[in-house]
């Protein structure tokens, strides 16, 4: 029997209409659709962006992906997990992994690439990152001629003060791990007329947050967007807008 097929599927972060018409056709051919949780039984933020994409029939494979702090330990998740795949595609199935944003941009897909089969097929459908997403939404450019851009994710070994100081823009990943330290480093560089926030992206509680110093706390799914050239001249597309 031939080997399956392996699918990343990337899903965007929130709208369904964010979606490839190349992953919408894959998600229509899969027999199994791999959903990671966090915590099992939480359920998948990705299928119920996708679901009316994906055949009645589909099989649904609910992995757990726990966010534990000991590295060793998420190493054998993430490897038992793949295990779990490979038996699938040795059936000769094909089988997606769905993943929020991009599968190549910061994703569990690609820990869980490396312990695919060898012979099995894999392909890779883009998707809209968050910072992307947000750009996009608020019509913030992240890139203007000849400036750069860092995309950052967030841990706490993260020098906000040098990445600020060293980049002209800067996207900060995952800021809910430590939102006080990223907002007291925005302050006091002077930069937090120049930074914006939107936590959960496209879903129905979208919040979009320019007054970061009154802020205690930011959701997961929350990115920060930092211009140093300043974001002001943007603001009057998306201050009053309805998304």
């Amino acid at each position: 029997m031939e080997k399956g097929k392996f699918y990343g599927i990337g899903v965007g972060v929130g709208d369904p209409e964010n979606i490839t018409v190349k992953a919408t056709k894959r998600l229509h051919e899969v027999d199994v659709i791999v959903l990671p949780e966090a915590k099992s039984g939480e359920g998948s933020t990705a299928f119920n962006i996708v679901k009316e994409y994906v055949k009645p029939d589909v099989e649904q494979l609910f992995l757990e992906f726990p966010m534990i702090k000991d590295v060793e330990a998420r190493k054998v998740f993430r490897k038992n997990n793949a295990g779990k795949i490979n038996v699938e595609l040795e059936k000769g199935k094909k089988v997606a992994f769905l993943t929020i944003g991009d599968p190549m941009t910061y994703s569990t897909y690609t820990y869980i690439l490396e312990h695919i089969s060898d012979n099995v097929e894999v392909e890779t459908i883009a998707g809209i990152t968050s910072f992307n997403s947000i750009a996009a939404r608020l019509n913030i450019p992240l890139m203007i001629g000849d400036e750069d851009l860092k995309v950052v994710s967030v841990n706490r070994k993260t020098d906000i003060y040098k990445e600020i100081e060293n980049n002209q823009n800067l996207v900060l990943m995952k800021i809910s791990r430590d939102f006080e330290k990223i907002k007291k480093a925005i302050i006091e560089t002077g930069n937090k007329e120049n930074a914006v926030i939107v936590s959960d992206c496209g879903k129905e509680n979208e919040e979009i947050i320019t007054d970061i110093e009154n802020v205690e706390s930011v959701h997961y799914f929350s990115t920060l967007i930092l211009k140093k050239q300043g974001i002001g001249q943007w603001k009057r597309f998306f201050e009053n807008a309805k998304f």
